[in-house]
Order: structure tokens, then C-alpha cells, then sequence
């Protein structure tokens, strides 16, 4: 089988001949990659199940800086305007080491006080179909490879949300209800529908949403306020994912790091296929895969705060069998990836030393 018909007879309850891996890494890692295999791309250079993709929506940077001056916001000159706004400073050269991609947040959104100035702003409309004209051929090249077809929107509505307009500031939003929070959260969930039914209707096979909700002692904010703003956004996301595939199924992959236990019955409830990225440091897999196995699949669970970067090789080969024995014991469906993008401190033998074993393991 290829990638892609491995990762659905797991999913669809088959035999799988080996466990789908993913590699995600951040750019000196792939200079990395690059030095060691002559080609900086993980999913070509270990020829890993997924090929990503996402939609941009050519944003016009000038556009957005004059009008953020009429809500009292001047970026510095050598700001990076991306899309919606999110905004970064790159540190001053030589303080971050090999980690050149580290970038300082700003939030553009934080001198905002009503709801019509956010109306004000120059939001691209992202139920244009122009926007998504090349997209069923992207997919199509990912599925002639043989590849898992996974569409980016881990920034589903609350985290890129709080990148413009600052954490503090939104919840204190929320708190006072004045309507800023709302309507951008709302905002990005529109935007998430738009995506993911463009993205379920040209044939993608793995949706991947998410926002961070928790911390590794438990949930970054109360169970009643995340019921309350994110899960029915989140619900009315996948719901829009659900509706344009028709009767082929879409998987939906939903990120947050930290500890969110509490709130697991309720993505399952509302349509979350596959969790991820169970972090080993503060979540028991194996208790989770107990609790939730036959409903739930799990995605990631080898740490980057701790196997990969201070483990050795074999500490690396030892955890990825881990994972593979909750499929082959307990039936568990398992995507094999780190816990998150891999940085800098994680040496080649360690991601040699995972791909390696990743590839190894066969079951029938």
C-alpha cells in the first residue's frame, strides 16, 4: 500500500502495513536535513505520508499598515506583515543562534476599542473561489505521489485571534463583552469554513485544525469558557468540513499542546477525528488510547521537550516502538510524529534515528 491507502485502512479500522509518520520541522532543521541528504524537504527527503498544503490570500502589506494607523497602531518599519495582520520582528542579528526563524509577535489589534474599527479594516474575503482555483491540482499531485493530502489550519479561530489581537486583550474582551473578541472570533471561524469546505470539496483526506487551549498542568482557561466562546466556532468548522465532502470522509486532525484531558469527550462529541500531539510530558497515551481508542486516533506523543532534543538514538528508537505497541497490543490508531516542529537542539542522529525506526516497523 501506499501512504495514502495505509493511513486509511488504519483509520477506517483495517490493517494498516505500518504505522503513517510525520516529520515537521522548522528551517534550520531542514538546512539541517539538507547538509546530511541534499534535500532540505523531510516529506521528500524521508519520504514521510503527508504533504502539506494551505491557501494565502496575496495581502497587501502597505494596505494594512495605513489602516492600522487609524486604529493607533505604527509597526516599526522592519516589521513582517503576514497574513490578517499577524505581525513579526525579527530579533537583532546574532541573539537567537542557529535559531533564525524565531520571530518577536507583535499585535497589531491591540489599540482597538470598538467593533467598527475592526469593520474598518482591509479583511480579505475568503469566500472568493479565486483564491482556491489551483488548489484540486495541488491535491491531485499530493495523491499521483501516493501521499496523505493534509490541509493546514491549526490557527482555527482563537489563537490567531489572540496573534492580533494580544491574549490578554482578548480575554479581558470576553470578560467585559464588548464585542471585539466576538466578532473576531468569528471572523476566523468564517474564514476556517470557508477553507476547510474548499479544501473538503477538492478531495484533501486530512483536515488539520486546532487552537492551544492548554497548558501542561491543565486547561488555559476554564472548561465553562472554552464551552462557552470556542467549542461551538470549532463545531461549526467542522461541520462546514463534514457537509462539503459529501459521503467521502474527511478526517480532522485537532492540535493543541499542553494538557486538555478535560475536554477530550467533548471533541470527540463534536466530530474530532484524531487528536494531537499528546504530549508525553504531561498526558498518559496509553491511558488516553484505554479511555478513548475506539472513538479517538492520536497523532504525535514523541516529545520535543524532551526525547528528541536530550534523548539519545536509541531513547528515540525505544519511544517510537512504544507508540507502535499501542497499535499492534491495543489496536490503537497511531500517527508516529514529534510533539511538535523540531528545533534546533535535536541532533541529526536523533531524526535519522526516528525515521529509521518509524519506517522499520511492519505488520504483516
Amino acid at each position: 500500500m501506499n501512504s495514502r491507502e495505509n493511513f486509511h485502512a488504519m483509520m477506517s479500522g483495517g490493517k494498516p502495513e505500518r504505522l503513517p509518520f510525520n516529520l515537521p520541522v522548522t528551517p534550520p532543521v531542514a538546512d539541517l536535513i539538507a547538509e546530511h541528504t541534499g534535500i532540505a524537504d523531510p516529506t521528500l527527503a524521508f519520504e514521510t505520508d503527508m504533504a502539506l498544503d494551505w491557501v494565502g490570500y496575496n495581502e497587501d502589506p502597505q494596505r494594512w499598515r495605513d489602516a492600522l494607523l487609524e486604529v493607533g497602531t505604527t509597526l516599526p518599519a522592519n516589521a513582517e506583515i503576514g497574513p490578517f495582520c499577524v505581525a513579526h520582528v525579527e530579533p537583532p542579528a546574532g541573539t537567537v543562534g542557529k535559531a533564525y526563524h524565531f520571530r518577536e509577535m507583535l499585535h497589531p489589534l491591540e489599540h482597538v476599542t470598538s467593533v467598527a474599527q475592526l469593520e474598518r479594516l482591509p479583511w480579505p474575503d475568503t469566500s472568493d473561489p479565486a483564491h482556491y482555483a489551483a488548489l484540486r491540482r495541488k491535491l491531485e499531485q499530493i495523491h499521483t505521489r501516493g501521499k496523505v493530502s493534509f490541509a493546514g489550519m491549526e490557527c482555527t479561530c482563537f489563537e490567531i485571534a489572540w496573534y492580533v489581537r494580544g491574549m490578554d486583550n482578548l480575554f479581558q474582551d470576553l470578560a467585559e463583552g464588548n464585542g471585539i473578541a466576538d466578532w473576531l472570533l468569528d471572523w476566523f471561524t468564517q474564514r476556517s469554513c470557508h477553507v476547510v469546505s474548499e479544501f473538503a470539496r477538492a478531495g484533501v483526506d486530512l483536515i488539520g485544525l486546532g487552537d492551544d487551549i492548554g497548558m501542561q498542568t491543565g486547561m488555559m482557561m476554564s472548561v465553562p469558557t472554552w464551552r462557552k466562546h470556542l467549542k461551538p466556532r470549532l463545531a461549526k468548522v467542522i461541520a462546514a468540513a463534514r457537509a462539503a465532502s459529501g459521503n467521502r470522509k474527511v478526517w480532522v486532525h485537532y492540535h493543541s499542546d499542553g494538557n486538555i484531558k478535560e475536554v477530550i469527550p467533548e471533541l470527540i462529541e463534536i466530530g474530532v477525528d484524531i487528536l494531537n500531539p499528546v504530549q508525553p510530558e504531561c498526558m498518559d497515551t496509553a491511558e488516553l488510547v484505554r479511555l478513548y481508542g475506539d472513538r479517538l486516533a492520536f497523532s504525535g506523543m514523541v516529545g520535543t521537550q524532551s526525547t528528541m532534543p536530550f534523548g539519545t538514538p536509541d531513547d528515540v528508537r525505544r519511544r517510537v516502538r512504544e507508540i507502535a505497541a499501542l497499535h499492534r497490543d491495543h489496536g490503537a490508531r497511531v500517527m508516529i510524529a514529534p510533539t511538535h516542529v523540531i528545533e534546533p537542539d535535536v541532533s541529526f542522529e536523533n531524526i535519522l534515528a526516528f525515521v529509521q525506526e518509524a519506517k522499520s516497523i511492519r505488520f504483516n
